[in-house]
């Protein structure tokens, strides 16, 4: 079941007398359960195609069903609704709230939530931190964690409305090796229970750890490619760490 549906998506500004094609006529499925990586170096469409596929942006052209739902026509309420209900975000930057603890940061979207799932949300936010490792953490605030810590409190957040995708905006950007690995390892762990991601990266290690790799230039896609035996983050992050281990052995003697 196609969870994604673009057909003939097409994004053009006006810049003066200047049009600029940002994107030439997307198509484009993604199943349920998929992990999809989106790259381009810059200039090539992918923020401009995240934008849409987040309902951020509206296309010139084209059509895009999200889970069954035509997008394209939603007024401005209705586009919010679609982001809270259907779209969890994961960006670079965390965008945690800093006086707030990881509990409350992860029920704020349930509280822009129509549809009575705010009534339970301490019980569903408990839920979404425990299935991304943070059972002992939900009182600590952002400056109590570490950066793989925040973004794990991140992707708890996306998670708490139950949404048809998880889309995530260079997720591992501002951490180091390790925590990029452990973020990955999450990524594909949540994947491997049945939550679709979609992730932009301009990082070919990053993008190896998904299913499904879309390169874009100029506004178009120009590769589409499958693998089933792609990279296990949990793999690399223990290697990673034995051999830090050894190093700091050496160190030692």
């Amino acid at each position: 079941m196609a969870i994604i549906e673009l057909r003939g998506i097409k994004r053009y500004y006006t810049i003066g007398d200047i049009v600029v094609k940002a994107l030439r006529g997307i198509d484009l499925d993604v199943e349920e359960k998929e992990f999809l990586a989106i790259m381009g170096p810059s200039g090539s469409g992918k923020s401009t195609l995240m934008n849409i596929l987040g309902c951020l942006d509206k296309p010139t052209e084209g059509s895009y069903v999200l889970d069954g739902l035509e997008t394209s026509k939603a007024s401005a309420n209705e586009f919010a609704d679609i982001r809270n209900k259907k779209i969890g975000f994961v960006f670079q930057g965390f965008n945690l709230l800093s006086r707030t603890s990881a509990i409350e940061n992860v029920e704020l979207p349930l509280f822009y939530d129509r549809s009575g799932k705010k009534i339970n949300a301490r019980e569903r936010a408990i839920t979404a931190l425990n299935e991304v490792g943070l059972e002992a953490r939900l009182d600590h605030k952002p400056n109590q964690l570490s950066g793989g810590q925040q973004q794990r409190v991140a992707i708890a957040r996306a998670m708490v409305n139950d949404p048809a995708f998880l889309l995530a905006d260079e997720p591992t950007g501002n951490l180091d090796t390790e925590m990029t690995l452990e973020i990955m390892a999450l990524f594909q762990e949540l994947n491997s229970r049945g939550k679709t991601v979609v992730m932009v990266t301009h990082e070919p290690d990053i993008a190896a750890y998904c299913k499904r790799i879309i390169t874009m230039r100029d506004g178009s896609i120009i590769s589409d490619t499958r693998g089933s035996d792609n990279r296990q983050a949990s793999d690399d992050l223990e290697h990673w760490r034995e051999k830090n281990r050894h190093l700091a052995q050496g160190e030692r003697t």
